[in-house]
């Protein structure tokens, strides 16, 4: 209540300003007034700035064209004029005379706007000189130079503060994204995507690329308080194309390409396995023979199958990836047309991706359509909206499990039998099937269709005083399929069928005013009221004894056995109310404040509303506008902003606790019954935020080199997270506001025009560098929790992808000379040494220690675009430095218990003294503190793109009928600089396929 009434004081000082700033205009004897128009339409254009030169006097135009400069002295004068796409005009040598008024009438022409100025804030856009905010943006040539289907991935690596990490490698995979590091706990720590000012419920996976204008990210708190609750984790803006007025354009995108695995990992060949595997059943006692010497009983005894004895006899040595492996393909075609005239713009795009994973069984579809209309339906009224259909297939082929599979099963086992034919036991184990057979005979498909759009009227009521009302529907239906045939390591006829449909929608109410009052102030105020509702429905049903196999997951009544039916239904509604000012002082010292007040139906109901206050200020202290300059120093904009936003993203229904089912036996007979699930908390608040941020914009040398420097810090308390309950409770745990974390960092970002047209070369350079700190300041218990690895002082573990590595520290292996020492531990030379961290014998819970982190100290990326005539070529490198990766798959492939094949470790033997991985043993599944061998510095750089274009001439462009064409050549994921042995540090580091690396050709024809 006291933050809310601060800020209603706020809003209530700035108000009262805003009469009075009248008095500051100046008096005079003359005047200019005319009225301005579109070359094209002849209509008039509201909304164009209008500057008398050599006074800070500035006017913007009514809803019929008109404005009226006063207060002019007796002599010649020129005028400006300055409007979102349309290009600038000056008038010079106006006659004012006292007493009298001159008329001057101008014309606009169209031009495209340049995106490079103006910035995306939420519920409005702004000169980018005028934002006092942390916001980062990437314009529409940037994102459409990375060929990709993802539309976040194309942004990577180009805004400091935006960690954007793969979820995986297989086609249709998407990427995580954390803004300035994690801050809660157990609720989602996504951004708030919004596209065209609606929230995105699907999230923006299914966003076509080649449709998407720019990209702003906002970051700090002054920022995104405009989404309140929504906007907690940062929020990122997405402007689809729209139609220009002109002539019609189209134009025709088109990209095709290969990739193959872009890492190769060494297992055991034939006769390594053989000897790895004799190993193993010697040091077990298992092999009857002395020493090291190789005889047939031995061999007998460790290779029993006549599979194996047969494969020993012939040489035969399989490397079953190679057999699930191909060449993976990728093909885009986009087709724009857009146009339209003073009144009326629209743009209608069709895209068409298709991706061949490099796993058999692996492929992403998509086909989509996007359409965006707007038109000026009186000099007061306009109306305009868009619409997205996709649908799009995956198929996730045998899944995870087939690249392990691949790379587990023995070499010694043949493929196939000598007619060709696919052998499904290539050995008798009963866990080891042959991976084509597994996935011939597995099938995982999952459909989506949604369709996303917008409908918005605008109603102009006063000059600068404008009404919008928008409606955003988010329809989002996803069936995944699985089915799974005899001949898999299952071997049974099952199959099973997942729906979910999302019905989420927006709606805004947005009241605007715009003015400049005087000659000194300028105001930009923002009235709003939202609702958002969302509705999630979901169905399984899994049944097995399927009586055929080709009808797969289609006919789900013909099974024996019914597994599962499951349904449920979660809803959740926002209310909102939102006012933003936004106040400009002699065009030097900027003011924005905000407040939001969120309602969530998530929360207790005397806890569901809340405010979020956030005050910004910004001081031009250089700007080139006016020609002031410091040395090479020729802008200079100093910022600081205070916000606190909110979070409720945890599941529905928290505060209202529920039933699980469970069985008991009723006499003889099994029964279903319910017990108590999660217990209620009534009083369930929201998470806050307090976020401090300070920057500067600057450019110098005439803007050759310019750049942003943000240091910030967020404070998060009442954390909505588990408190671990006692079991006498009959509860595991409690989702209560408990706990305080904090994120501190700083974000550099710099763009250099090395060369400016240097007999017709060009050269721009970009860097981005960024640090951030996460860490735990209390816990409920009020110390340390090790079972959920939190730890005062460290960053968050959530269970998921953010870890904090709590283990015993692996120090080498035991060595013959170590013999008394190990056995003080109970062990042998050739077994894991780990550390004795109290000095006390014996290796127990009290030795484990936090090794480290998977948070990068920080992060970087380089981009460079040079262009030379019709030639352009482009490089992005990326990099993320200092953080420790559990890499699982190293582990977990290096069993050593001779049953399966094994990555082609150094183990340890009488004879090799390895002090990296130990001596095998038939007789453990998984060497004694094997995990321990898993943390690796997951430090990289990478060579993430290569671009090389070129424009052919209009002569040959012209003969097959369009107005230009590039031609261009992109490779992706080209190299990677790190100490990291597994898949990739970036992404997955236990089971799925490796990264790929990819060549493509492209082609833009415009028409």
């Amino acid at each position: 209540m006291k933050r809310r009434l601060i800020t209603a004081r706020l809003l209530a000082a700035c108000a009262l300003l805003l009469p009075a700033a009248g008095a500051f205009a100046q008096s005079g004897t003359g005047r200019i007034t005319g009225t301005i128009t579109g070359v094209e339409s002849n209509l008039p254009i509201q909304g164009v700035r209008v500057t008398l030169l050599g006074t800070q006097q500035t006017v913007t135009t009514n809803p019929q064209g008109r404005y009226t400069l006063t207060g002019i002295a007796s002599g010649l004068w020129r005028i400006r004029t300055s409007a979102i796409g349309y290009t600038p005009v000056v008038i010079d040598s106006i006659p004012v005379t006292s007493g009298q008024t001159a008329t001057a009438d101008i014309a606009l022409k169209h031009q495209t706007v340049q995106l490079e100025q103006i910035v995306v804030t939420g519920y409005g856009a702004l000169a980018k000189r005028d934002v006092t905010g942390a916001i980062g943006q990437v314009t529409a040539d940037a994102i459409h130079s990375q060929p990709t289907t993802n539309t976040i991935d194309a942004i990577k690596g180009r805004i400091a503060g935006v960690d954007i990490t793969a979820t995986g490698f297989k086609p249709g995979d998407g990427v995580r994204v954390q803004i300035r590091g994690q801050r809660s706990m157990r609720a989602s720590n996504d951004p708030l995507y919004v596209l065209d000012g609606v929230p995105m419920a699907g999230g923006v996976n299914d966003l076509n690329p080649q449709d998407v204008q720019s990209i702003e990210v906002l970051k700090d708190a002054s920022a995104t308080a405009i989404y309140g609750s929504r906007g907690s984790n940062g929020v990122v803006l997405i402007t689809s194309r729209k139609g220009v007025s002109g002539n019609t354009r189209v134009s025709y995108d088109t990209y095709a390409g290969t990739s193959r695995p872009a890492v190769s990992v060494r297992t055991f060949n034939a006769a390594e396995f053989a000897d790895y595997k004799r190993a193993a059943y010697r040091n077990a006692g298992a092999y009857p023979c002395p020493g090291t010497t190789v005889c047939a009983a031995g061999e007998a005894a460790t290779f029993p199958s006549a599979q194996e004895q047969e494969g020993l006899k012939n040489g035969t040595s399989v490397d079953y990836r190679d057999l699930i492996q191909r060449r993976g393909d990728d093909l885009s075609h986009q087709l724009n047309v857009s146009g339209g005239n003073e009144r009326t713009q629209f743009s209608v795009s069709a895209n068409v991706n298709a991706t061949t994973g490099t796993i058999l069984g692996e492929d992403f579809r998509r086909k989509s359509m996007r359409v965006n209309f707007e038109t000026q339906a009186n000099p007061r009224f306009r109306i305009g909206g868009s619409a997205l259909v996709l649908r799009s297939t995956t198929n996730q082929g045998a899944g995870d499990g087939v690249y392990d599979l691949a790379l587990r099963s023995s070499p010694l086992g043949a493929a196939f039998d000598s007619t060709g034919a696919v052998i499904f036991k290539p050995t008798p184990d009963p866990l080891i099937v042959n991976t084509l057979s597994e996935i011939a005979n597995r099938n995982n498909e999952q459909l989506r269709s949604r369709a996303f759009g917008t409908l918005f009227a605008n109603l102009n009521l006063a000059q600068g005083l404008d009404y919008r009302i928008s409606f955003g529907p988010d329809l989002n239906y996803q069936r995944q399929g699985t089915f799974t045939g005899k001949e898999t390591v299952d071997a049974t006829l099952a199959a099973q069928v997942s729906n979910q449909q999302t019905f989420e929608y927006t709606l805004d109410n947005v009241l605007t005013y715009k003015r400049d009052l005087g000659t000194s102030h300028r105001v930009d105020a923002t009235l709003l009221y939202s609702v958002e509702k969302n509705r999630f429905e979901n169905s399984d049903v899994r049944t097995s004894g399927l009586p055929y196999e080709s009808q797969l997951y289609y006919n789900l009544g013909t099974g024996a056995n019914i597994e599962l039916v499951n349904s449920g239904l979660s809803e959740w509604a926002l209310q909102s109310y939102m006012g933003r000012l936004n106040y400009t002082f002699r065009d030097r010292y900027l003011l924005t404040l905000t407040t939001r007040v969120d309602g969530s139906s998530r929360l207790a109901p005397s806890k569901r509303y809340a405010s979020f206050p956030s005050v910004a200020l910004g001081w031009r202290v250089i700007d080139d506008a006016t020609g002031q300059r410091l040395g090479p120093l020729n802008s200079l904009k100093l910022r600081t902003s205070y916000g606190s936003t909110g979070n409720t993203s945890v599941n529905p229904y928290q505060t209202q606790g529920d039933l699980a089912r469970t069985t008991y036996a009723f006499g003889s007979t099994a029964a279903f019954g319910y017990r108590p699930g999660a217990l209620p908390n009534p009083n369930l608040g929201w998470e806050r935020s307090d976020q401090y941020d300070v920057g500067a914009d600057f450019s110098l040398w005439n803007g050759r080199l310019s750049g942003t420097l943000d240091g910030y810090r967020a404070d998060t308390k009442d954390l909505l997270s588990s408190r671990i309950l006692p079991p006498s409770t009959g509860y595991a745990s409690i989702l209560q506001n408990i706990g305080s974390t904090r994120n501190t960092g700083i974000e550099l970002s710099l763009s250099h025009l090395t060369l400016d047209g240097w007999r017709g070369l060009s050269w721009t350079n970009d860097v981005t560098l960024s640090r951030n700190k996460n860490e735990i300041v209390s816990l409920a218990s009020g110390g340390d929790d090790p079972n959920n690895r939190w730890f005062i002082g460290q960053p968050i573990d959530n269970g998921r992808e953010n870890r904090v590595y709590y283990d015993n520290r692996f120090l080498g292996i035991w060595q013959l000379a170590d013999s008394l020492e190990a056995k003080r531990f109970g062990q042998v030379p050739g077994q894991i040494h780990v550390e004795d961290v109290n000095g006390d014998g014996k290796i127990g819970i009290e030795d484990k220690q936090i090794l480290g982190n998977n948070f990068p100290k920080w992060t970087g990326s380089y981009n460079s675009r040079v262009e030379y005539r019709a030639l352009d070529a482009s490089v992005q490198v990326y990099t993320r430095q200092g953080f420790l990766v559990d890499n699982q798959f190293r582990t977990s492939q290096s069993s050593l218990a001779g049953r399966y094949n094994n990555l082609a470790v150094n183990y340890w033997t009488p004879t090799n003294f390895s002090n990296t991985d130990p001596r095998p043993d038939k007789n453990q599944e998984f060497p004694v503190y094997g995990g321990t061998r898993a943390y690796e510095d997951g430090s990289f750089v990478k060579l993430r793109n290569v671009t090389v274009g070129v424009k052919l001439p209009s002569r040959y462009v012209q003969s097959i009928g369009a107005q230009s064409l590039r031609v261009y050549a992109t490779g992706v994921n080209l190299a990677t600089s790190t100490k990291f042995t597994g898949l990739d540090p970036e992404g997955r580091t236990s089971a799925g396929a490796p990264p790929n690396r990819s060549f493509l050709l492209g082609a833009n024809f415009g028409f």
